[in-house]
């Protein structure tokens, strides 16, 4: 099993990881530089790559190695997978050594052994120093300076790499070092291994925004297991989009990336432990000052993309509103700027890393026992009774109300997703998608107070034509009627839903 954490690094800063004096502490023996080039293998159709599978060729001086890796997965920067390699006589693939891996059958098809063939090359220099960690941790810091290659296309390689050796098994040893070398030197925890930003520059593929990962739980899970893979899963999920928000153009990476760090605070909160609590604390302030400054870009993104066109499709290319665009645009574009520079800054940095501690930590003896569907019952139980007390009278609730019901209903739902696969598919997809129909009315009302309030901030300036200003205010007040006599269908709807977990 190879575990590892990684770190992108500005090509100015790399000599400055060497030198860093968490490094030189840590460091048992000399640095050693060498030239590497691997070369990955796959099929015309990518059949390895639909595996998760990565079959590589590397050549380290006047050697060679085989390896394959597969099953990965990555939480915070750390990536856990599996690792199978070989020394070979020359730059061939041995199928024979493959035959013998627990992914055998998928080289055993004719059409993926007969059209193996190299696909993307990646060369790259390596500066490489050995480390004894915290807890006797034995790990290799590698510094990586190159480039992947496929065909005419380029893509630059400046990197570190800190890799648990085999026989240690304490990932907290990893995270606690680079937490130390960030208060040295900046860096963002890498997402993708050199093998997946190969397939991406192969098949030319931009980033694409990524949804919630699906939630792999096992009844006989204890409370703690299951915390860490909802928890792990949701880190996934915002470290998928983190890469697109900072360079893409799509706003629906700021939108998931939005809705990983959500879902992470609720997965975070379902147990009641104080210990658990008390070591939790320090974050939620971290991830509140994370979400004021995500918050207004999403806030643009909706009015922009959702609220103003039907208005400006209704009425043509009135010049007020034309006007008032261009405003919107430049604010949102200040906003986003500030939201980049967040996400790229070494405070999101050390909140990733403390969120890495945390789930890989030893988890508090009161978490070891109730199994997973006893925990999932008393968990979505509890947030579905505080969304029956925040729904009461809803259509003639104040908006402060309303909002604190949409904000029960949205917990309640990442809940119910977090369990999903613990429950009969029936009943549960039944009571899903009214709570589904409830949020959604209730967002729609939050939307309208929402780019009221951010109207009324545009037109403070007095640059906006007053008369433009009423205008949009008149149809978002229209749009929120129009949602709160939805709400009260919603809310029947719910209400007479069965409950799954009975």
């Amino acid at each position: 099993m190879e575990i590892e954490l990684k770190l992108l690094v500005a090509r100015e800063d790399l000599d400055r990881v060497l030198g860093a004096q968490v490094v030189k502490r840590c460091a048992q023996g000399s640095a050693e530089t060498s030239e590497l080039t691997s070369v990955y293998y796959d099929t015309p159709e990518l059949d390895l790559h639909s595996e998760r599978l990565a079959l590589r060729l590397r050549q380290w001086g006047e050697h060679w190695f085989q390896a394959l890796k597969g099953g990965a997965a990555s939480t915070a920067g750390l990536t856990e997978r599996e690792e199978y390699e070989w020394p070979v006589r020359g730059r061939s693939v041995d199928l024979t050594l493959l035959d013998a891996t627990p992914y055998g059958p998928v080289f055993a098809k004719r059409r993926v052994r007969e059209a193996l063939r190299p696909v993307f090359t990646t060369r790259f220099t390596r500066t490489l120093r050995q480390l004894a960690l915290a807890e006797g941790a034995q790990a290799e810091l590698c510094a990586d300076l190159g480039e992947i290659r496929t065909g005419n296309r380029r893509a630059p390689v400046c990197e570190v790499e800190i890799e648990l050796k085999s026989g240690s098994s304490q990932p907290m040893a990893l995270f606690g070092f680079a937490a130390e070398l960030l208060r040295e030197v900046p860096f963002r925890l890498g997402a993708l291994s050199k093998a997946e930003r190969g397939y991406a520059l192969y098949r030319n593929a931009p980033p694409r925004p990524r949804k919630a990962f699906p939630v792999m739980l096992r009844p006989d899970m204890s409370r703690a297991e299951v915390l860490q893979t909802v928890a792990r899963g949701c880190l996934a999920q915002i470290h998928a989009n983190e890469e697109g928000f900072l360079v893409g153009r799509d706003p629906e990476f700021l939108h998931q990336l939005r809705v990983g760090f959500r879902r992470l605070r609720v997965a975070l909160a379902m147990p009641e432990d104080t210990e658990w609590r008390a070591a939790l604390e320090p974050l939620r302030e971290e991830m509140r000052w994370l979400f004021s400054v995500l918050g207004p870009v999403r806030n643009w993104d909706v009015f922009l993309t959702e609220m103003l066109p039907p208005l400006m499709c209704h009425l043509g290319s009135d010049s007020g509103l034309v006007a008032l665009r261009s405003r919107c645009l430049r604010l949102r574009r200040r906003h986003l700027a500030l939201a980049r520079e967040a996400v790229g800054s070494p405070r999101y940095c050390a909140l990733l890393l403390s969120l890495g501690m945390l789930l890989y930590g030893r988890p508090p003896a009161e978490l070891s026992g109730t199994a997973a569907l006893a925990f999932g019952h008393a968990v979505i139980q509890r947030r579905d009774r505080i969304l029956r007390k925040r729904g009461e009278a809803l259509a003639s609730a104040s908006p402060e109300e309303r909002h604190r019901a949409r904000i029960a209903a949205k917990k309640l739902r990442y809940c119910a997703e977090f369990f999903t696969v613990l429950y009969p598919q029936k009943r549960l997809r039944r009571y899903a998608d009214a709570l589904a129909d409830l949020q959604d009315a209730l967002g729609l009302i939050n939307d309208a107070a929402v780019g009221a309030a951010l109207v009324t901030e545009v037109g403070s300036g007095g640059r906006v034509d007053p008369r433009v200003i009423g205008m949009v205010q008149g149809w978002t007040a229209a749009g929120e009627a129009r949602a709160i006599e939805r709400l009260s269908r919603a809310w029947d709807a719910f209400e007479e839903c069965r409950r799954f977990w009975d």
